[in-house]
């Protein structure tokens, strides 16, 4: 006998429980409505856990994929499932004091591990195309951007210019989530200890500070007075949570990596950001996806856009 539970949480692919005989299991398989077949990649999850196995990176073990079509109407992924929880705006009841700055070593400890994984030797010679990564991005996601545009956000080119005018020498390439923050951890729920990162579907080869800026952004205090997507990492929000300063040097002593333009990373990771979710906003405004998560990004867009163009120090017209 076989049982599939929806499970709450997550805004990009459908998450179930799967149960059977042989155990329980989470089966991962794109929306309805997806934004695109790369945005929402199966393949590209399943291969990176795969590589990942025995990396020191704490990640759910994948057991199968599958391509047919015909079994669930999409492509699958299914793994095992990690016994914790997923924390944005609260701690679990048995955290105790100095829970926050726990949370977020671990999480630049998983980071920096993340990133030094030996890519072409763990069998991911040929995932995605590193050579000029960072170069390609401002086009790219202006691109995709323009293909559904939908309302007049004057920040979003503003910002766009500043990028392409700042753009840093790359980093070396290094394994990229694609979008790393608490959110998209599963954590112990007896104490502050990470037990796996998840939501890979979003991972590529290119520059890892990416990865370092989307987190970073989000966590502590923010540029803004309102901040967009507020209950991420809200729990960093407290007196005594470590400062963004303080993660970015302990990533960079762990990691050999510089963080010398960190302000551009986080620049870019909150526009790209932006540029993403807008499609989704667009899809809602299309009847195709209605839920609060979608509903909110008709102010969350233009939120990022000015923390971005805070972090850039530019004004739109």
């Amino acid at each position: 006998m076989t049982d599939l539970l929806p499970l709450a949480g997550g805004n990009s692919n459908a998450t179930y429980r799967l149960a059977t005989e042989g155990g329980t299991f989470v089966l991962r398989r794109p929306p309805a409505h997806a934004l695109s077949e790369s945005a929402h990649s199966m393949d590209r999850e399943f291969r990176v856990l795969r590589a990942l196995e025995g990396s020191g990176v704490p990640v759910p073990r994948a057991v199968a994929m599958c391509t047919d079509r015909t079994v669930f109407g999409a492509p699958f992924l299914v793994m095992e499932e990690i016994p914790g929880v997923p924390i944005t705006d609260g701690l679990p009841t048995g955290y105790g004091p100095g829970a926050v700055g726990s949370l977020g070593r671990e999480m630049m400890g998983a980071l920096a591990r993340i990133h030094s994984v030996d890519w072409e030797r763990s069998g991911l010679e040929t995932f995605g195309r590193p050579d000029r990564f960072l170069e390609r991005q401002v086009e790219r996601w202006r691109s995709q951007y323009r293909s559904y545009t939908v309302r007049d956000l004057p920040a979003f080119d503003a910002v766009a210019t500043w990028l392409e005018r700042n753009r840093p020498e790359a980093q070396t390439p290094g394994i990229l989530h694609g979008d790393f923050h608490l959110d998209n951890c599963l954590w112990a729920m007896d104490r502050p200890r990470l037990l796996a990162v998840i939501d890979w579907e979003l991972s590529t080869i290119g520059d890892p500070l990416l990865d370092l800026g989307l987190c970073l952004a989000l966590w502590g205090v923010r540029p803004v007075p309102t901040p967009g997507l507020a209950r991420i990492q809200a729990v960093s929000r407290v007196h005594d949570a470590p400062d963004m300063q303080e993660l970015a040097e302990q990533y960079a002593e762990q990691s050999g990596r510089t963080i010398t333009h960190l302000a551009y990373y986080l620049t870019l990771a909150l526009w790209k950001l932006a540029a993403i979710l807008e499609g989704a906003y667009a899809q809602h405004l299309a009847g195709q996806l209605d839920t609060e998560y979608a509903r909110g990004l008709r102010n969350d867009v233009p939120l990022l856009l000015d923390e971005a163009a805070a972090y850039a120090g530019v004004i739109a017209d």
